[in-house]
């Protein structure tokens, strides 16, 4: 690189624009995004599924749909739209980068935007597909810098990575994965690069990625830390003042005897807060993004080679004789983008201080189930877990049953009676007799005496008429005999308001609710596609990921009984009980309690960061 070219990025004029060019560009790509693209593919996928015969499906009856004509019709609608997520998010970011680098950033976003959709053709091969998709779900999964924006939340639920972590062999097999994953990344960084800047083909690119990357090994890393802290930075530094100015403003502005304008204030200054940092991560990807494609060239001009732009973008040079000065339409358009933003602010600031009591208060009557009969308050699944989450007045319990050799019903959560009491052979391997003789450990107290396991029957005279039993119909002997049973005990004993059959087993659920209406279902679930309002169960017992506050509302708002499953960290305490959800299912009853009680004791602060950030 010249000292010349080195001269004008340097100056303020350039840099500017840089940022302008980013910032627009992702105006313009988020609003495709928003307005064109995520409808048209809730429409398609709404009318694949409704063509099937169903309006939603979930994870206890996938297979069978994506087996279909229909589901495999939604996969390759699906693999189309992540190509096109990653021509606007990724492609195009490493062209602008490109366009940087070599000074040639007089572009407008429209130009981008189609010039990073044709350069998608560069991935038409099973290869290129096959790196789209490995973007898409891999970057995500192990949480790098690059996560393409419809695949933010493709991540291990928790309740699959709280069993990883609990078994030092998973969490060590889950951790050798998660490196070769990070080091695969880090190899083919510039794979990319190489397609997209010098036209070479996927199979030589991941060879002179991984060369490249090889050479310069640490040195790399410790190059691309430091340009992603400068550039950091340069966003970072005029955002803070700005939020420094606000939070002085509300300091100097709040009346503290006046509540109202407190109130109003405060939602003025977070709202105003999100939106910087909004600016922040709307700009941190593009900028990470040029930090690589910076190094990109400077390895490659050390390597003697002259890196230049082959795909053909119509973009002018900077000139960086002439004094820049921002046009005046630029100038209009901000003006009027600060102005509405500020009076929608002020609009939504006061709306939420007029209705803070009915917008903001949240369910402190939520029930509280216990998991695998007692969570930490006893062993699992076992009578002294129930009794003691009895005396903790605990709502509900949550138990496992599965169907033993002789046809008796005794409580387990796994395949086999190993991890709980040390014997490989499952339930239908063993009489009842024989499992009487099991005794289970109490995994949160190893000092507390092993326990014997129950049968449903013991379990019903125990909480009769003192605590509900969420019964889960589990493992390989959950069937329709295993319901009808159920269904039967629960009317000898008169407990249909005191039980609700789950199952993570759709086809089991359905079948209950056709056969017998009169008995409470549950389904559990940790994802659903399309109309989630239209799945069958009196209680709707989502994943934590799943239940974000929009699917709460809307299936609260149809009738539906929205629970929480398993909330066991303290981010997720915080998080669920301050929300709608009609219960929580937790390891931690005692944490879960005091969170639900803290909701009542929230200053207006604490309500109005929830409410604006998120807990």
């Amino acid at each position: 690189m010249t000292k010349t070219m080195r001269r004008v990025e340097d100056t303020k004029a350039y840099k500017g624009r840089v940022l302008w060019l980013f910032t627009k560009y992702q105006l313009l790509s988020k609003t495709i995004l928003a307005l064109l693209m995520y409808p048209i593919y809730h429409i398609l996928v709404q009318f694949l599924l409704n063509s099937s015969g169903r309006t939603v499906f979930s994870s206890g009856d996938f297979i069978s749909f994506l087996l279909s004509f229909n589901g495999i019709g939604l996969l390759l609608i699906t693999l189309v739209m992540m190509v096109i997520f990653i021509g606007l998010d990724v492609n195009s970011f490493i062209l602008m980068s490109a366009l940087i680098k070599e000074g040639r950033i007089e572009v407008t976003a429209r130009q981008m935007i189609w010039v990073s959709l044709q350069s998608l053709k560069h991935f038409l091969s099973p290869a290129g597909l096959l790196m789209m998709v490995y973007i898409s779900l891999i970057f995500p999964l192990i949480r790098l810098g690059i996560t393409i924006s419809p695949m933010k939340d493709f991540q291990i639920p928790n309740f699959i990575t709280s069993v990883i972590y609990a078994n030092p062999l998973y969490l060590t097999l889950y951790s050798l994965v998660l490196i070769f994953l990070t080091y695969l990344s880090y190899r083919f960084i510039f794979t990319f690069h190489y397609m997209l800047i010098m036209g070479k083909s996927t199979k030589e690119s991941f060879k002179s990625s991984a060369q490249l990357t090889k050479k310069y090994g640490f040195s790399f890393l410790k190059s691309l830390l430091k340009k992603s802290l400068m550039k950091g930075f340069m966003v970072i530094l005029p955002l803070a003042m700005l939020f420094i100015i606000l939070l002085g403003l509300t300091f100097w502005l709040v009346n503290a005897d006046d509540l109202e304008s407190t109130r109003f204030l405060l939602f003025f200054l977070l709202l105003a807060l999100s939106e910087v940092v909004a600016v922040f991560m709307f700009l941190l990807i593009p900028l990470f993004i040029l930090s690589i494609t910076e190094l990109f060239y400077d390895y490659n001009e050390k390597e003697g080679k002259t890196i230049s732009l082959v795909f053909p973008i119509k973009a002018s040079r900077w000139a960086p004789d002439i004094e820049h000065k921002i046009r005046l339409r630029t100038k209009s358009f901000l003006a009027v983008f600060v102005l509405v933003l500020v009076g929608m602010n002020a609009l939504l600031s006061a709306i939420f201080t007029l209705h803070f009591e009915s917008l903001f208060k949240t369910n402190t009557q939520m029930a509280v189930i216990a998991h695998r009969a007692g969570g930490d308050l006893g062993a699992e699944n076992t009578i002294d877990g129930i009794l003691e989450a009895i005396k903790e007045k605990v709502d509900w319990t949550e138990i496992d049953i599965q169907r033993t050799k002789d046809g008796a019903y005794v409580l387990n959560h796994d395949g086999d009676f190993k991890r709980v009491a040390g014997n490989p052979r499952t339930s239908n391997q063993l009489t009842l007799a024989e499992v009487k003789k099991l005794r289970v450990k109490n995994s949160f107290d190893p000092n507390k005496p092993s326990q014997p396991i129950p049968t449903i029957e013991e379990v019903v005279e125990v909480s009769k008429g003192k605590i509900g039993l969420f019964i889960e119909l589990k493992g390989q002997t959950a069937d329709e005999k295993m319901a009808d049973d159920m269904v039967e005990l629960i009317k000898n004993e008169r407990i249909e308001q005191e039980a609700v059959l789950l199952s993570l087993d759709y086809n089991l659920i359905t079948y209950i609710e056709q056969t017998y209406p009169e008995i409470q279902t549950g389904y559990l679930y940790y994802f659903a596609v399309g109309e989630t309002k239209d799945l069958l169960g009196d209680y709707l017992i989502m994943e934590e990921r799943e239940a974000i506050p929009e699917k709460v509302a809307e299936l609260k708002s149809y009738g539906k009984k929205v629970i929480v499953w398993t909330v066991n960290t303290d981010e997720s305490v915080d998080r669920f009980t301050s929300s709608e959800v009609d219960g929580i299912i937790t390891d931690y009853v005692r944490k879960v309690k005091q969170g639900i009680k803290d909701q009542d004791n929230r200053s207006d602060i604490d309500i109005i960061i929830d409410a604006i950030f998120g807990t």
